[in-house]
């Protein structure tokens, strides 16, 4: 069931009105019967099961976990290992699959492998790392198991969140998600106000966009400003797209007062990579660093190869070559997460890994470079042109994420210097699979986008308190011209199938 689709808002609408009618005490399993109903409606009754199982085993193990500290670590690696492997086996086995073939080809010593046949359950990337995440803080002791499995079971597969995320701790939202809060007009209202901006940025901005993505990526005859064109069409595509999913998402959970973690903070103004990955997928960045980055840095081995190295070349460099290796192994499960495949491993792993460390090892370089030139830093101009490169290297990088492989990414930049800037003026852009009305729709919708993202720049209330101070005759006009716009000019209907949203992939 799409998040997008009029059966979701029917299904929506019925479990808020369920919920809101339940005792107080009760509603949690509200919620943890309409998530089911959701999960088997989605994909069916073989990768319910195997969430149930999964959720269950993390569950038991939990509590063995707490009960038995004595054999905590081996305990917490029963537990760990089996998930990861059951999330490999359904999402990431053609990274495996494809490497053997290639040995394969190569030395001929290897038999072949062929895809296995299965459905993926909905949402395996997110509630497995979930799970994860619970088991690590209760060996850790940041918090005890519960004894309930169904509260785990909520927890892992709350419908909202199901197919794209934000990432969540149980400590976190254990107390809302159980049905403690009470009900609250503004929560309804800005849950709401949420969730059609969300719509908004799916249905009017993706969709269009996806278009022309499509149209350049399919073609291997364009050439010159159409690369760019198609390159930063895929950029605003993926950010549409995706914080256009967390909009419903968060919105459709904050109608139920409960709140989810934000996962996107204005990227595009970031000044530097390491800044825009902050603002960027927040949530998974948070819990790579906490649940991978922190342990690896803290782990024997790693300890090991610091005293090493900084016996040899210095305390400092040691430290620094232990935090590199660690940043090394997050970005790659980064990439790794994103798809089993080479291309978004360095797409959307060690690309950044390579721009991050490089910045940091040249920075002093830079620094005395700037001095030289007497550039102002603190100058509206080098923020601009801060962002502008951090804007291009992004860019850049994730095309190579929409390209078939690394080999086809190359392909198509090699063809993007060709000097034809008059496409942009003579009406070419039109035959990229949108009119010149869906054209100028998309146009004037993504500079709504930018209004309001400069608005909500460097603003802690948002845009929609800001709205809510205003009078009620003016906040009912944004709002219905708001929901005229994703009446009017969404890519929606009955002979027409709205995208899955990209991340829904990953």
């Amino acid at each position: 069931m799409s998040i997008v689709s009029f059966a979701f808002f029917a299904f929506l609408g019925v479990t808020l009105l369920a919920y809101y009618i339940t005792p107080q005490k009760f509603r949690y399993v509200v919620v943890l019967l309409a998530s089911a109903l959701f999960f088997l409606i989605s994909c069916g009754v073989i990768p319910t099961l195997i969430f149930t199982g999964t959720a269950v085993f993390a569950w038991l193990m939990a509590i063995m976990i707490g009960k038995n500290g004595n054999r905590k670590a081996i305990l917490t690696a029963a537990a760990i290992l089996p998930m990861i492997a059951v999330l490999i086996f359904f999402k990431e086995n053609s990274f495996f699959i494809d490497n053997t073939r290639w040995l394969r080809d190569r030395t001929g010593i290897l038999s072949d492998l062929t895809y296995p046949t299965r459905t993926i359950p909905l949402g395996i990337s997110y509630y497995t790392f979930l799970l994860v995440s619970y088991v690590l803080d209760v060996s850790w002791g940041k918090i005890e198991p519960t004894k309930n499995p169904f509260k785990i079971v909520l927890f892992a597969g709350y419908f909202p969140q199901m197919t794209s995320g934000p990432f969540t701790r149980f400590a976190d939202v254990k107390n809302e998600l159980l049905g403690r809060g009470k009900f609250n007009y503004e929560n309804l209202s800005f849950g709401a106000q949420r969730f059609l901006w969300g719509l908004f940025k799916k249905l009017v901005l993706a969709e269009r966009l996806a278009v022309i993505v499509a149209s350049v990526y399919g073609n291997t005859k364009l050439e010159g400003a159409y690369i760019f064109i198609g390159a930063v069409s895929y950029v605003l595509q993926l950010y549409t797209d995706f914080s256009g999913c967390m909009d419903i998402v968060i919105g459709a959970s904050q109608m139920f007062g409960i709140k989810l973690p934000e996962n996107f903070k204005t990227p595009f103004y970031s000044t530097s990579l390491s800044e825009f990955w902050r603002r960027w997928h927040i949530t998974l960045g948070v819990w790579l660093k906490d649940y991978v980055l922190y342990p690896t840095l803290k782990s024997r081995w790693l300890q090991s190869v610091r005293a090493f190295c900084a016996k040899r070349l210095g305390k400092k460099a040691g430290k620094d070559i232990a935090t590199y290796i660690g940043m090394l192994i997050t970005w790659f499960s980064i990439g790794f997460w994103h798809g089993g495949s080479w291309k978004y491993i360095c797409s959307s792993g060690l690309f950044f890994f390579v721009m991050i460390v490089g910045g940091l090892l040249l920075e002093p370089g830079f620094k005395r470079l700037i001095k030289w030139l007497r550039i102002n830093t603190g100058a509206w101009s080098w923020t601009l042109f801060s962002r502008m490169r951090t804007w291009i290297l992004f860019t850049l990088s994730v095309s190579f994420g929409r390209a078939a492989d690394l080999t086809d990414g190359f392909r198509m930049w090699r063809r993007a210097f060709k000097y034809n800037p008059w496409v942009m003026v003579d009406g070419s852009l039109y035959n990229l699979g949108l009119d010149a009305k869906d054209f100028w729709v998309m146009i004037f919708g993504l500079l709504i986008l930018f209004i309001i993202s400069k608005m909500q720049y460097g603003t802690v209330e948002g845009v929609r308190y800001k709205l809510s101070q205003q009078n009620i005759i003016f906040r009912w006009i944004v709002f219905l011209a708001l929901f005229a716009a994703v009446l009017i000019f969404g890519m929606y209907g009955e002979h027409y199938d709205p995208a899955d949203f990209i991340y829904g992939q990953f």
